[in-house]
């Protein structure tokens, strides 16, 4: 029988905590170990978790804040098991995941692999809940399907092997999952257990995707290692980096916008636009007579948030 290390990063989310561990005390299998990293948490977090030590198979580790790809890192520095998987303190996983994971491991032989789900997304407002899928790969990888397919963290579930070779990369906060995922599938394959939404990420207002989040900058230097000459990223068609360089200073602009910052947000749209003017070019243009015009900040945001 094989067994499961889960690695749960977390930092000051304490009142979302308690759900999650209290979903993997639910698994139908027993053989798995929960290795919370608390990176640096100000609130009560160390006191939710307490509440969970006599379980023997939930460990604790306090560490200084050294944001969530080292957390993740740690974790696995930590874990003891065969496969390795990982969720977040805002998500929670159906009691029967661990089990199918197993079956679906158990019927490729248990090969050294990266394997990975469909997810979950759960609103405020249930009619706007959906299943996010994924997509089956043959080995060699294709780049260019891969940089268009969205696979995250919470997604994996990978033999103690493939991250003994490859951890998350400490310098980045932000696609960090995808990262990663390019310089795994250099070396393993990508196998997709279809229909298989068994994790669920809560969404709320203080998640790391709003218009104003510096992720939306921070992600410009992530493509910047991903898409060095030495990364495998590299192979990704010129036309696809182009259009990924293009919606990432879009999203840099819209940051902009919301701190107030014209000329970094003019900068970063006209960017946009010279990568890939004929990709949303209407509305690019329309934000940039918007900034160009409007001293009112509020009137030129309502062009995307409506």
């Amino acid at each position: 029988m094989i067994s499961f290390s889960i690695i749960l990063p977390t930092f000051n989310r304490a009142s979302f905590l308690s759900k999650a561990i209290v979903s993997v005390q639910e698994q139908t299998i027993s053989n798995w170990e929960l290795i919370i990293v608390d990176d640096g948490s100000t609130d009560n977090t160390a006191e939710v978790v307490k509440e969970f030590l006599s379980d023997n198979r939930i460990k604790y580790h306090y560490q200084e804040n050294a944001e969530r790809s080292a957390a993740r890192n740690k974790g696995i520095a930590l874990s003891s098991g065969d496969f390795i998987s990982f969720m977040d303190s805002d998500e929670y996983m159906d009691n029967n995941r661990l089990e199918k994971l197993q079956l679906a491991i158990f019927e490729n032989k248990n090969q050294e692999a990266l394997y990975f789900t469909d997810i979950r997304f759960e609103f405020p407002d249930s009619s706007l809940n959906y299943v996010r899928k994924g997509q089956h790969f043959s080995f060699p990888i294709d780049p260019n399907k891969l940089i268009q397919t969205i696979i995250g963290n919470p997604q994996f579930c990978g033999s103690r092997e493939v991250f003994q070779k490859h951890l998350f990369n400490h310098k980045l906060t932000v696609g960090e999952d995808m990262e990663l995922l390019f310089r795994i599938s250099r070396d393993y394959s990508l196998i997709y257990l279809e229909n298989n939404a068994t994790i669920t990420e809560i969404e709320h207002e203080n998640r790391s995707v709003s218009f104003g989040n510096l992720s939306n900058v921070k992600q410009i230097e992530t493509f910047k290692l991903m898409f060095s000459t030495q990364h495998p990223a590299f192979q990704v068609s010129a036309s696809l980096r182009r259009q990924k360089w293009s919606e990432v200073y879009l999203r840099a602009s819209y940051y902009y916008i919301f701190h107030n910052n014209r000329i970094r947000a003019i900068y970063s749209l006209l960017i946009s636009l010279f990568l890939k003017p004929e990709d949303k070019f209407r509305f690019k243009m329309n934000l940039f007579v918007k900034l160009s015009l409007f001293k009112n900040f509020d009137t030129i945001k309502k062009i995307f948030v409506g």
